[in-house]
């Protein structure tokens, strides 16, 4: 929803217009993004460069260019509306506090790379939440939780299992991962129904991604000559330098990847990536303002 609050003249909502144009490169663009009549968009446009006393586009012929009064204030119109979409948050907790014990677990394929980098930014934002992580197998989150040993599991959905709440984040794309110097590294897309003579490196069971990995072969009616198991990425990507197979990965494995090729699978699949409570849980203000975090984590990497 576009925000209303006037600052020197001009107000939050034709800011927000002001970055979506920019962001969209496009007037009719970006009053499909909002939802808006263009002509509405263009006239509090048109009001915002009134009262900055400047044009913030140039108009062109198809196309759009920020000018330069455009350029400069940009960033400094993303970081307002960011302050004001985060002052509800900043003011539930000035009034209420957001405290106590969050315990949060993740699995092996997704806690050092997507959720441990958020960390900081959480215990930043909610210094007086005593954050415990562990790490485990989808099976062991899932029993942990029922246990009320942990609070929240952020894993690859869906899962098994009754009275549980599951919100999905992100979808994220599976690559084929092959050495630099293999025959397919020059590829940009691969069917995997094409590979033939390959040995496929996969977790050990267990592994959620193990799973996933085979399931998207047997649809793509993938053939290799063998499997080869091993524990973690890192091995399996030292295995993919060495010319000793080829691998199935989602993309925030890219970080390991240096050495190796990343083709992108044809047709398209990927893996849910969300999070998973128990219904009956309690809803605590810690639990809540993690949940919270990791949506706003989602949204932003879907952009």
């Amino acid at each position: 929803m576009a925000q209303k609050t006037r600052v020197r003249g001009f107000d939050l909502r034709q800011l927000e217009y002001f970055c979506a144009v920019a962001r969209a490169g496009s007037f009719t663009k970006a009053a499909e993004d909002l939802g808006i009549a263009q002509p509405s968009l263009s006239e509090q446009i048109a009001r915002l460069e009134q009262g900055l006393g400047a044009a913030l586009f140039e108009r062109l012929n198809r196309r759009i260019e920020l000018t330069p009064l455009g350029e400069a204030i940009l960033g400094k119109a993303q970081a307002l509306l960011e302050d004001a979409a985060a002052l509800p948050d900043h003011f539930e907790r000035a009034r209420e506090g957001v405290h106590g014990p969050l315990r949060v677990g993740a699995i092996p394929t997704i806690l050092p790379y997507f959720l441990a980098p958020l960390l900081k930014g959480f215990t930043e934002r909610y210094p007086d939440i005593d954050l415990h992580v562990r790490e485990g197998t989808t099976g062991e989150l899932v029993e942990q939780m029922l246990e009320g040993m942990i609070d929240v599991a952020v894993l690859s959905l869906p899962v098994e299992g009754a009275g549980l709440v599951m919100k999905e984040l992100f979808r994220e794309p599976f690559y084929l991962a092959v050495a630099g110097d293999h025959h397919l590294a020059s590829k940009e897309k691969v069917q995997l129904k094409r590979l033939s003579e390959e040995r496929l490196l996969i977790l050990k069971d267990g592994h959620c991604l193990r799973d996933e990995t085979l399931s998207v072969c047997d649809r793509a009616r993938a053939r290799f000559t063998g499997h080869f198991e091993a524990d973690q990425f890192l091995t399996i990507f030292e295995l993919i330098r060495a010319g000793f197979g080829v691998s199935i990965v989602p993309e925030m494995a890219r970080t390991l990847s240096h050495g190796c090729k990343l083709i992108e699978i044809e047709p398209k699949t990927s893996r849910r990536v969300g999070y998973v409570r128990l219904e009956r849980r309690y809803l605590s203000k810690a639990l809540e303002a993690f949940t919270g975090y990791l949506k706003e984590a989602g949204e932003k990497r879907k952009k």
